[in-house]
């Protein structure tokens, strides 16, 4: 009996050392110090808002009815009473569940580390977290690090109650600080994927509308320069370039000389056939000499590859340059400021042979452009672009229609009644575009087709512009990513998906990357290749029968076709475009026709 227990104190004590041992240094007791339990966080219930009862050990949140804001019933914290560091981490643990969520698929939960007035989250970037909350218990651990330096006694954790009608259960809440203390040592996360628990049906559907709608026939007649079919041909059909866009944003990278822009390059023309090329016209952007050297460098590589070219964006109403945002005072001044602009981002361009461009990127937001010109100048916008580049296709582009959380429906309402505004007023809009940041609300494939089923009322290309999941889950972040580019390619009115970024060294989300800095390839990664590269690509052989034919089911996009006869052996081969079912005639003997691939 003391044996037993001295080794198991033995055991203990070797463990903790090992746990200190393996401690950074730079971790002190203090930086990991907890700030508020769930007993500490006071209840704050704007007036007939709803309640927050606590039995036991659980939180029971009841907000009865939609419309209010998300804030009028919330759980806070104390304030943080030592000084923040310029990166000292926080994070806000508890489990939660659903208990009903009105009309909405599940519950909902802000969090943030912030101060209120005026109010400002601790980390600018991605301060704001929103949570769908399933309807069985579910941990959830969020992260924030500090920007800067800031006093004690100003910000604290909030957890905002009322974005819908809920109810709401929430026990085992706490607010820790963990000082320095790298990303790897934060509480982490399982992300929850309802569409985990989605009806596998729709994975059959999913296949059979790819089949349906990208893919084709591919009827191939192999004959002798006298037209005599030629039977028991082998003949090999590979994919070289896919019809639909697989792109990716890129920074500045692919200027740079060193092993990582090389490596860069290589990737980007590996994994993607397109590239968002940036052009934001802001004050870090084309409104200074050196990012506007940047930006053309940038589309110099591009241009000089055989990847399809994407321009983001002509107007960005939130990131006009300051000394034009100083002017608003005089709307004719601002106008011609706007539109020289605008005017000068194409003649730069002119060159480029662009296939698509985002004319107007996040509108919801805008309360400048609008305010001073009237909402009528979107459409202007849109006129100017197709006037001066009417070879282009020109897109609109918004958040929050995937991503918005229980403002999903709302957000997507706004955004079709944008769009006909434009329309209404003259502006050719021809391109659809939807975002797609995640965080820690993911969603359904069945949701995903919803949104998208919406937009199609415009008979116009739909196009996911931007996406990424920001989250050290890498299990949930692959298997999300293989679920959402499956249901999007899968819709027969996408034209492209584009992620934004690929690579941890240059991405806005880091978390969200395909490769790593060291360039190991992340689970999401090969996702992306096993669709792209393998499952969506045709590599298929096929024997011509006694009529010299065979058909092929291949992906839309450039193929190259090559026949091998067996007397006498020779090997021919063509080059052809997809898009439709087409019969491909291959005459042996014939001199290969000039512009063919081999």
């Amino acid at each position: 009996m003391f044996s037993w227990v001295f080794r198991t104190r033995l055991h203990a004590w070797i463990s903790v050392l090992v746990l200190f041992a393996s401690w950074p240094l730079s971790v002190s007791a203090q930086d990991s110090a907890l700030i508020a339990r769930q007993d500490t966080f006071a209840t704050v219930v704007r007036p007939n808002a709803g309640s927050v009862l606590r039995s036991g050990g659980v939180l029971k949140v009841d907000s009865p009815r939609d419309g209010q804001d998300a804030w009028a019933i919330q759980l806070q914290s104390p304030m943080i009473g030592h000084p923040i560091g310029k990166g000292d981490a926080f994070s806000v643990c508890f489990s939660a569940r659903t208990v009903s969520a009105g009309n909405q698929n599940s519950g909902t939960i802000h969090v943030t580390v912030s101060k209120d007035d005026p109010w400002r989250a601790i980390q600018a970037n991605n301060g704001f977290r929103t949570l769908a909350v399933p309807n069985v218990w579910h941990d959830f651990a969020i992260n924030f690090r500090a920007e800067q330096d800031f006093p004690a006694d100003q910000f604290r954790a909030s957890l905002q109650l009322a974005a819908h009608q809920q109810q709401l259960e929430i026990r085992d809440l706490k607010f820790r600080r963990h000082g320095q203390a790298p990303d790897a040592l934060l509480p982490k996360q399982k992300l929850f994927y309802p569409g985990r628990f989605a009806d596998p049906m729709w994975k059959q559907m999913a296949d059979d509308r790819i089949r349906r709608h990208r893919q084709s026939d591919l009827r191939i007649r192999v004959t002798d320069t006298l037209g005599n079919p030629v039977s028991d041909c082998t003949v090999t059909i590979r994919q070289q370039k896919h019809a639909y866009a697989f792109g990716t944003f890129v920074g500045d990278v692919p200027n740079r000389n060193d092993d990582a822009g090389q490596r860069f390059r290589r990737e980007t023309l590996h994994n993607f056939n397109r590239v968002t090329l940036p052009r934001y016209w802001a004050d870090w952007g084309t409104d200074s000499p050196e990012g506007l050297d940047r930006s053309n460098a940038v589309a110099r590589w591009a241009a000089s590859t055989d990847l399809e070219l994407k321009t983001h964006l002509l107007l960005y109403p939130r990131y006009i340059p300051e000394r034009v945002v100083a002017d608003r005072q005089n709307a004719a001044l601002f106008r011609a400021q706007v539109v020289t602009a605008m005017e000068d981002a194409l003649d730069q361009t002119r060159h480029l042979k662009c296939f698509v461009w985002d004319a107007i990127n996040e509108l919801r937001d805008d309360e400048l452009v609008g305010d001073v010109l009237g909402h009528e100048f979107y459409a202007e916008v849109f006129k100017l672009a197709n006037r001066r580049r009417p070879d282009v296709r020109w897109f609109i582009n918004e958040y929050g229609l995937l991503t918005g959380g229980a403002k999903r429906r709302e957000y997507l309402d706004q955004y079709i009644r944008t769009i006909k505004q434009i329309m209404a007023d003259g502006g050719a809009v021809e391109g659809i575009g939807v975002q797609g940041h995640f965080t820690e609300s993911l969603v359904t494939p069945q949701q995903i087709w919803e949104v998208l089923d919406r937009l199609d009322d415009f008979g116009l290309p739909i196009e996911v512009t931007e996406f990424d999941v920001d989250t050290d889950d890498v299990a949930t972040q692959a298997e999300f990513t293989e679920d959402f580019m499956t249901a999007i390619f899968a819709h027969p009115s996408t034209t492209g998906l584009t992620t934004w970024g690929f690579w941890e060294g240059d991405m806005w989300r880091p978390r969200g990357a395909m490769y790593r800095t060291d360039w190991t390839i992340k689970p999401n990664g090969k996702v992306w290749q096993k669709l792209v590269l393998d499952r969506w690509w045709t590599d298929e052989t096929a024997v011509t029968d006694a009529t010299g034919e065979c058909v092929v089911r291949v992906f839309h996009g450039d193929h190259t076709v090559t026949v091998q006869t067996k007397t006498p052996e020779r090997v021919v081969a063509r080059r052809f475009t997809v898009t439709a079912d087409q019969e491909a005639q291959i005459v042996l003997g014939e001199p290969e026709p000039t512009g063919q691939a081999k």
